[in-house]
């Protein structure tokens, strides 16, 4: 049996110290966005207006967003982002000089911002720099004049931050579409490595998000015609890829040994030559004789990987991989019962809030900093994640401030303080990822040169010890709201999402075992949108890992979580129906896909399911087997205290 995510999270104080962030640095979208910073800023300075050109950086936050997209898709994102700046400074200006609504304001924008952000996967920074661009908006008192000014300013600075982050379409077009790809091929050569293993799990996990990636990123929307070669040819090394995960899902469920470390050498092999555009690496060798079939299948599998890949063969197989869902299916799944977004919107609206209006009442000079940095700490999913950010946006502020005060000290000219707000942007940009903290050293310069540039007047100590207060204030709020407001969303909310992905995988069962289609219909379509409740499921149990008090809960239901990704990445595997394959009774169909719906309902009140009572069936794969596994994951006995109140919220 793996282990939770509980179990291996070790002890809390070893979690909150732990950096987390991403697996490297990201210098070509640190170098965009200090382009596109420096451009405006650079206007300013030549005509004798900085002011104008920090203005302007408000819009120019656009580059930090879409970074791995592809063009076709970061032309529109991009578009409505630049749309999104525009509103907040808006939004702020309007507000501007009124005291007690300005906080209000920035917590609309915030919790608006990243309830958009979240619903659409837009990825990190989310709401936080809406937010901040409104923020630093409000500080003025309103004037109409002023207001359509800064509205101007802000749009420019957007457009030209498209443009930069564009501007790679001219060199590579296809570059990001062939990342996302390899990038893929790399997660499943790690979940190879991983099968067997106690990281097999969470290798999967991760397998399918990259898959998931990979494949919008070649149903990006089209290009115009003679220009989609390079999409049309990454295709058929997806849907491979896919057959890989399948085959590899199936071994995995047949037997807990080890595959063969050649075949993930064979896909970090092609993976590199996908990011070389070389030919394609020597084929695995042919496995011993006596190899079972499952893992016989998986070489077969990655053998045709590795000649479809580079060649960019036409696909031997239509359909299966779905167009991505749109912005209108997510913003609906969104407020479904067991999203997360609405209550990490609303959490962030109104820490915002509260720190904006404890800060004002303290007397702090800039009050929108703690609104802002309140929103950065409740951006954590739990509670964990929650203190962490706040202790290290705590440490990387006091690191900051110290190194942003040391060259204020100096007082540099216009020429130097645009090269030194070019060069904390591109440093944070390109760290933020790997280490938050780190990178959070260098915003923090980063917002003191933009204040500098803005009210150059202003003492040096003083601009220092007023980001410091504000920073603690903004911090601590932010800690408080994550411990008292939605503070066990995620567990609450397990039972409800472990439900509906059981009530997803009947469905998509149900399918499989009455239609004969592996193309583009409805069985497909259900295995399509399975994969990514699949993914949400993991993402939602891996988040209440974090919640505290320990969440006994996460730990109850943790068998059924396992089974229930089994039974769900044994139907997504089922893309080429075995052949031949009795088809079962109509009836018997029927009741394996009853069986489905009790379970769910089991898992979403916590009440033990009653006997399956399904008769002897010819099923694909190991249904069966897995069916059961969850059943009597199901049926386990709920002890103590945790059995009584995870039963109440179960029912909620």
């Amino acid at each position: 049996m793996p282990h939770s995510p509980a179990t291996r999270a070790g002890g809390f104080l070893r979690d909150v110290l732990r950096p987390g962030g991403g697996p490297g640095y990201r210098y070509a979208p640190g170098l965009r966005a200090a382009v596109s910073m420096g451009i405006p800023l650079t206007a300013g300075a030549a005509t004798g207006h900085l002011p104008w050109g920090l203005t302007a950086t408000m819009g120019a936050f656009t580059a930090v967003y879409g970074a791995k997209e592809p063009y076709a898709r970061r032309a529109v994102l991009l578009a409505g982002v630049g749309a999104g700046f525009v509103l907040s400074v808006a939004a702020g200006s309007l507000a501007g000089g009124r005291i007690w609504l300005a906080p209000v304001v920035i917590g609309l924008v915030g919790a608006v911002a990243t309830y958009v952000c979240d619903a659409l996967r837009i990825g990190p920074p989310g709401g936080y720099l809406f937010a901040l661009a409104c923020a630093m908006s409000t500080p003025l008192p309103f004037d109409g004049a002023a207001t359509g000014q800064r509205v101007a300013l802000a749009a420019a600075g957007a457009a030209c931050a498209w443009l930069v982050s564009m501007s790679g379409f001219l060199v590579d077009r296809g570059g990001p579409e062939t990342t996302a790809v390899a990038d893929a091929y790399e997660q499943l050569a790690a979940y190879l490595d991983a099968i067997g293993g106690p990281r097999q799990d969470a290798a999967q996990h991760q397998a399918a998000i990259a898959l998931r990636t990979a494949w919008y990123a070649v149903a990006a929307p089209p290009q115009p015609r003679g220009r989609a070669g390079g999409r049309a040819r990454l295709r058929p090394a997806v849907r491979q890829a896919h057959h890989v995960f399948a085959a590899a899902v199936r071994a995995a469920a047949a037997s807990r040994e080890p595959l063969p470390d050649d075949l993930a050498g064979a896909m970090r092999s092609t993976a590199g030559c996908l990011r070389e555009r070389r030919a394609s690496p020597p084929l695995p060798a042919p496995g011993p004789g006596g190899e079972p079939a499952e893992r016989r299948a998986v070489r077969g599998e990655v053998g045709q990987a590795v000649r479809d890949a580079v060649s960019g063969a036409p696909p031997d197989d239509a359909g299966e991989l779905l167009e991505p869902s749109g912005a209108t299916r997510l913003l609906a799944s969104a407020r479904k019962r067991h999203s997360l977004v609405l209550p990490a919107a609303l959490r962030v609206g109104s820490g915002a809030v509260i720190a904006g209006w404890l800060a004002h009442v303290s007397g702090f000079a800039q009050p929108y900093w703690a609104s802002g940095a309140a929103i950065v700490v409740l951006q954590g999913a739990n509670v964990t994640t929650v203190i962490r950010r706040g202790l290290q946006r705590g440490a990387g502020t006091a690191a900051g401030v110290l190194l942003g005060g040391t060259v204020l000290a100096f007082h540099p000219g216009p020429a130097a303080l645009v090269a030194a707000v070019m060069l904390a942007q591109f440093a944070a940009e390109a760290v933020l990822a790997h280490n938050y903290a780190l990178g959070v050293a260098f915003i923090t310069p980063l917002s003191l040169f933009l204040t500098e540039a803005a009210q150059p007047a202003l003492p040096v100590g003083h601009l220092v010890a007023g980001r410091l207060l504000d920073t603690v204030c903004g911090c601590a709020v932010g800690v408080a709201a994550g411990l008292t407001l939605w503070r066990r969303t995620s567990t609450v909310r397990l039972p409800s999402t472990l439900a509906h992905v059981i009530r997803a995988e009947g469905t998509a069962w149900h399918l499989i075992l009455t239609a004969d289609d592996s193309g583009n219909g409805a069985a497909a379509t259900a295995r399509h949108r399975l994969r990514t409740e699949l993914i949400n499921l993991r993402t939602v149990a891996e988040s209440a890992a974090g919640d505290r008090p320990a969440p006994c809960e996460l730990a109850r239901l943790w068998p059924a979580i396992a089974a229930t990704q089994q039974l769900g990445y044994l139907a997504v595997s089922t893309i080429r129906p075995p052949s031949p394959r009795p088809r079962p009774d109509p009836g018997d169909a029927a009741r394996v896909r009853r069986a489905f719906d009790t379970l769910a309902a089991s898992a979403a009140t916590g009440a033990p399911p009653p006997p399956l009572g399904l008769p002897p069936l010819v099923l694909p794969a190991r249904l069966d087997a897995a069916l059961h596994a969850l059943h009597s994951a199901l049926s386990a006995p709920h002890t103590g205290e945790c059995g009584r109140r995870s039963l109440r919220r179960g029912r909620r």
